[in-house]
């Protein structure tokens, strides 16, 4: 009968995040991102072929010059310039997971859907004819999941029709690494969209935790910022960044290999932070009265 409660609790839940129109909103979003960021890629690819070359020879300064003194762009520097954009597609497509800011879209929704609920009386109505505290948290948990699951794929999906466009070649050796940078990242978003989750059922109103989630998503963004610069001009070690939350998805879209305290930012850190927003979460919601 438990199972059947919170399976129908989910259904519940999944439902109405359906219905939410924040949802709609912000997988358009997320895809007009993704096209914006590859359509950088093939003005720039179009752009630098229409360079004309030259001949040349290097100054002083190692600038490539005609006879006349005028600049040129040798055929080397142009075929670089494209390996570049080809790089930086092929990039895109590696870190859908970034480029589609899915950690933000999921942030609002979050907030909406679980202050929302709260808010209305709804959480207060099901607690009240029964069912299970930690069902209900979990439900919603669960429901946000999913939502990250579904924006995941369908902006990897996205991220490669577009990279097949203009895309030059694709490896095994490419797939392989696509896959660890998709599983990284939906790791480091289920790991954001825990706190976030954590934050709505601390505040337990869409306004009030749509302020705190983004004031801190802004904040902490700048004085992390601000801190790894100071260090970086003074000489200190910077490694500690990427094990905060919102820093992670730098080393999971990265297509370079990870060396063992990279793996541990991306893949133990992650299920710290989820442990840690679901302890705190159900710790405050068992105990408080709901209102």
């Amino acid at each position: 009968m438990k199972n059947k409660d919170f399976a129908f609790t989910l259904s519940s839940d999944l439902f109405r995040l359906k219905k939410l129109k924040s949802v709609t909103v912000g997988l358009i979003l997320m895809v007009l991102i993704i096209f914006l960021t590859f359509a950088v890629c093939w003005v720039g690819m179009n752009l630098v072929s229409r360079i004309e070359v030259g001949e040349g020879a290097p100054n002083e300064d190692g600038v490539y010059v005609d006879e006349n003194g005028d600049p040129v762009i040798t055929q080397l520097e142009k075929d670089a310039l494209i390996r570049s954009f080809d790089d930086m597609n092929k990039g895109n497509l590696m870190s859908s997971g970034a480029v589609a800011s899915i950690e933000f879209f999921v942030m609002i929704i979050v907030c909406i859907f679980v202050g929302k609920d709260f808010s209305n009386g709804t959480v207060r109505l099901m607690v009240s004819r029964g069912t299970n505290r930690v069902h209900v948290f979990f439900s919603k948990w669960v429901s946000a999941a999913v939502l990250v699951t579904i924006y995941s794929v369908i902006a990897l999906i996205v991220s490669g029709l577009l990279f097949s466009v203009k895309g030059n070649g694709f490896s095994g050796r490419d797939f392989g690494t696509l896959a660890r940078c998709f599983a990284l990242e939906w790791l480091v978003n289920i790991s954001t969209m825990s706190i976030f989750v954590m934050i709505a059922f601390l505040c337990r109103s869409s306004g009030s935790s749509l302020g705190v989630s983004i004031g801190s998503y802004i904040v902490l963004d700048i004085v992390i910022s601000v801190i790894a610069t100071v260090m970086q001009l003074s000489g200190g070690n910077t490694d500690w960044m990427m094990f905060m939350p919102l820093q992670q998805m730098t080393v999971a879209s990265s297509s370079a290999t990870l060396n063992a305290t990279q793996l541990c930012a991306v893949i133990i850190m992650p299920f710290v932070y989820i442990a840690a927003s679901i302890g705190i979460s159900l710790g405050t919601f068992l105990k408080r009265d709901i209102k």
